[in-house]
This record gives structure tokens, C-alpha cells and sequence, in this order.
């Protein structure tokens, strides 16, 4: 694992809820999401429906947008990326966890229940010390997508 992953779940693992944004016919919506992991290529996983991933493929061209803020640190993460979504029973399993089934109370009976994988392009971070200064980083930029190609045999 690279440092700029190791940074990204680092920053990522303190802000537990996510407002996730995509296009849609009507403009760009966002919706608070949870990730449940973020593996070794710093890709973000996530429960959704498979409706999420009509949206994504009809309006997005898979293109997405998550935004974490943590106030107590004063961390503030941009995240625009491409999303798609894994319907691998086992990877479910793995992730499943009693904060999902709130939000989907069939659990991995749910037909509907789809994993969302977010690979990052670029990721900027806004952070401050003690002395309120807010600096800025750019984690991953553009030319993280020559890893995305190296995935694309993961949409299953």
C-alpha cells in the first residue's frame, strides 16, 4: 500500500458518514453515505441498492463526488471518483455489519442490496493545526485513473 492510500484511509476512517453526490437528470444530488471499507487500492465501499447503480450508469457515466468533513480536527476531504457497483455475496458478508442493517433491514436477503465501489481520481484534503491555519493537499490526482483501468475486471 502507498503512502497517499495509507494518508486516504487515515483521513477517511476519522469521518465516518460521507455526503455522496452524482448527477441526475435534474441536476447533481447528494445523499449521506457510510463507508464500510476501503481496501489496499484506497477504493471506498459502500451498501446501496441497485437503483444507486441505475442512476450511476444512466446519468453519471459512473462519475462521483464524496465530501467528508470532520470539525472536531478541522479536516475537510474532497473526493471525485468513479463508482460501480459489486453484487459479490461474499464480499457482502465480509462488510455486512449491524450500522447496514439499519439501513437495510432485509440484511443480505435483500435482492436489491449491492455493493458501491468508489476508485478515487483525486482526493484533496483541508486540514489546520492549533493555530487555525488551513492548509491544502492533494492526496491522489488525475493520474490515479491508470489504476482504475487495472480494475476494470472487478465489475462483477
Amino acid at each position: 500500500m502507498d503512502d497517499q492510500v495509507e494518508k486516504l484511509k487515515q483521513i477517511v476512517g476519522r469521518c465516518r458518514v460521507g455526503m455522496l453526490g452524482m448527477y441526475r437528470e435534474d441536476g447533481i444530488h447528494f445523499s449521506p453515505m457510510s463507508h464500510v471499507d476501503i481496501d489496499d487500492d484506497g477504493n471506498l465501499w459502500f451498501f446501496a441498492t441497485t437503483e444507486t447503480g441505475k442512476a450511476l450508469s444512466a446519468n453519471n457515466k459512473n462519475n462521483i463526488f464524496i465530501t467528508y468533513a470532520q470539525e472536531v480536527n478541522s479536516t475537510f476531504l474532497s473526493i471525485s471518483g468513479k463508482a460501480y457497483l459489486n453484487a459479490n455475496r461474499e464480499k457482502m458478508k465480509e462488510l455486512f455489519n449491524p450500522y447496514v442493517k439499519a439501513w437495510f433491514p432485509k440484511g443480505l436477503e435483500d435482492p436489491n442490496l449491492s455493493l458501491l465501489v468508489v476508485h478515487p481520481l483525486e482526493v484533496e484534503c483541508w486540514t489546520s493545526d492549533e493555530h487555525k491555519i488551513l492548509t491544502y493537499d492533494k492526496i491522489l490526482s488525475p493520474e490515479s485513473e491508470k489504476k482504475l483501468s487495472q480494475h476494470n475486471g472487478m465489475h462483477n
